[in-house]
């Protein structure tokens, strides 16, 4: 047996290192014609993210074990606990017992959605659950009704340890609305108060989800969850509060969305700078491992058509969030957007959290994503955006000052605004929604008792698609057929195909029946679809000329269709609508305006 304890030789010396260079010129090479920078892709949080990554990239940046600990305080699994989210409404009896349950069934802790607080059966609840054991969280409305107090007085009466307390209080009147009250500030400072002595229980329970619901970037949401924590932090210490004890209070909940790198990175950024806020309060840094991250599935992303894709994306966002460290995690059921989950959704919900860690092992390796050349530079990047957003916040006066002039929520509205034209136009993508729909899903639910119940998330982004989906299906239950879409190719051309392909995923994502036709020549066109049943004729030719004439031919048809031009008609729009035509669709046009068309004809409206 030999001492190989001095053996340097390298693995695969035989192979000469590759610059970065090297991988350069290479993907120049087998790229051709295409330039390198080409696939550069700029993001809504204006961040341009590079093809590839070397280690180049990552020479100046911090060890990710030391101090500003983007790891958090795990040292020996990534372990995190497995919350599931019930609502509790009039004494809270019926969903203790849910709870009871699913802790049977495997989920580490609970948290409670309370509309009523001061109907909330406490005693009931430490009849059937450990509160020293389980973790459980609160979730308040605006008023509190001194549900703390309560809580601390129930675990006195029945001798249940409050140092031993485990979970949270979620209150959180600042990302929700932009401001304390007078009473919410009271509310606040007695949460702190009862709190202070429970290690384990946190007290301030910051939203960042609340930025991520209605559509916010990563920086976004990092930035204005640190804003809000600044402001809560100035609110306490200032009425006499020890620093101390109000950074071991924090919590912060964060939603996990379905950009798998971006939602990995997003967390170890926000620890990274909250460590830069405790430091730069001077405060012990070992305070900064003290954070505690729970993660929910974003709702943002969950769609009502295809539900059951929802499985996959809480998959994805559940995995980015573990990766990244998350404390906690809570998955949403998969038909949570248009009706009340039943046992089988939560038990998936359950579920996925359980097989990461005991099928997939993810609770094995503590921080995954450390040495990544591409993670690294991108919790770098999110880190560095979000740091210069949250500095210009506070010197407008800090959250609540820039929230009250309109810039919270001006700027998230913008990059909103972008994801829905994104989303309308088909360059970001909701499976089953706005491409690759199930053409053969029924709705078994009343969509337009749904559009107009005041539960139905309208923040999401898949909701302006799903209400043109919804009045395709009212004109099917009112008409008993489905409205028709044709989509005529006519003459030969590769982009005529190209065309009338998209323009069919189209008319199909929006609920329509759906047809494609191939002729030779107009005249062949014309008298074919002259009679023919359908609410939308979609012409598709790479010959001007048989577009032009199309239209005039078809102008006697007994239904009088929506006419549509697959193509960009670019300088040539005013003609091709004095030819007939009265919409146009291609990549990237967009789709709202011309659903909006169909549908307004499809009622009867002008």
């Amino acid at each position: 047996m030999t001492d190989d304890s001095n053996n340097t030789q390298k693995l695969f010396s035989e192979f000469t290192p590759a610059t970065a260079a090297d991988w350069e010129e290479r993907a120049r090479k087998d790229l051709r014609d295409t330039p390198l920078e080409q696939l550069t892709w700029h993001t809504y949080e204006n961040i341009d993210i590079k093809p590839y990554y070397t280690k180049e990239d990552v020479q100046q940046l911090p060890f990710a074990g030391e101090f500003p600990f983007v790891r958090g305080s795990k040292t020996e699994s990534n372990n995190w606990l497995n919350i599931q989210e019930i609502k509790a409404t009039g004494d809270g009896r019926a969903a203790i017992d849910k709870a009871t349950d699913a802790l049977a069934r495997g989920a580490d802790g609970i948290h409670f959605i309370i509309p009523q607080p001061e109907q909330f059966d406490l005693v009931y609840l430490l009849s059937q659950v450990d509160l020293n054991k389980t973790p459980v969280g609160y979730s308040l409305p605006e008023k509190l009704d001194h549900f703390p107090s309560r809580l601390y007085n129930k675990l006195a009466a029945n001798q249940v340890s409050a140092q031993n307390l485990r979970g949270f209080l979620k209150y959180d009147p600042i990302t929700a609305k932009g401001e304390l009250s007078r009473d919410e500030n009271k509310a606040i400072l007695e949460i702190l108060d009862q709190t202070k002595e429970s290690p384990e229980f946190r007290g301030i329970s910051i939203s960042g989800t609340n930025f991520g619901s209605i559509g916010a970037s990563a920086t976004q949401e990092i930035a204005y969850t640190l804003n809000a924590a600044v402001a809560y932090i100035t609110r306490l210490t200032n009425a006499g509060h020890p620093l101390e004890s109000v950074l071991q209070n924090v919590q912060f909940h964060m939603a996990a969305g379905t950009n798998y790198f971006f939602e990995i990175a997003k967390l170890r950024a926000l620890r990274l700078l909250w460590a830069a806020i405790v430091e730069a309060y001077q405060a012990d840094p070992k305070l900064a491992t003290a954070l505690r991250i729970h993660s929910s599935t974003s709702s943002w992303y969950q769609t009502t058509l295809d539900p059951y894709v929802n499985m996959l994306r809480v998959t994805t966002e559940a995995m980015s969030a573990v990766i990244a460290g998350a404390n906690s995690l809570t998955v949403s059921p998969f038909d949570s957007t248009f009706k009340e989950s039943d046992e089988f959704s939560e038990r998936i919900a359950r579920n996925v959290s359980i097989i990461l860690k005991e099928e997939a092992y993810l609770d094995k390796a503590i921080d995954p994503a450390a040495g990544s050349y591409y993670l690294e530079s991108l919790t770098n990047e999110l880190a560095t955006k979000a740091w210069d957003l949250f500095k210009t916040v506070e010197a407008k006066g800090g959250f609540e000052a820039a929230y009250e002039s309109g810039f919270i929520l001006g700027s998230i509205t913008a990059v909103s605004r972008q994801k829905f034209r994104d989303i309308a136009t088909g360059r970001m993508v909701l499976v089953g929604t706005n491409k690759y729909p199930n053409p053969n899903e029924t709705l078994n639910f009343d969509p337009e008792a749904l559009i107009q119940s005041p539960a139905f998330d309208t923040a999401r982004a898949a909701y302006p698609t799903e209400v043109m989906r919804m009045a395709t299906e009212l004109h099917l239950r009112k008409r008993q057929r489905r409205p028709k879409a044709i989509v005529a190719i006519i003459g030969n051309g590769e982009q005529r195909l190209v065309n009338a392909t998209f323009a069919k995923e189209f008319f199909s994502c929006a609920g329509f029946e759906t047809d494609l036709q191939n002729y030779s020549s107009v005249e062949e066109a014309s008298d074919k679809l002259q009679n023919t049943a359908a609410e939308v004729l979609v012409v598709s030719s790479s010959e001007a000329n048989y577009v032009k004439e199309f239209g005039p031919r078809i102008c006697n048809h007994h239904a009088k269709p929506t006419l549509i031009l697959a193509d960009d008609p670019q300088h040539m729009k005013e003609e091709m609508i004095a030819n007939g035509y009265d919409e146009f669709i291609f990549e990237d046009c967009d789709m709202r305006s011309i659903l909006d068309l169909v549908h307004r004809k499809l009622h009867g409206d002008k």
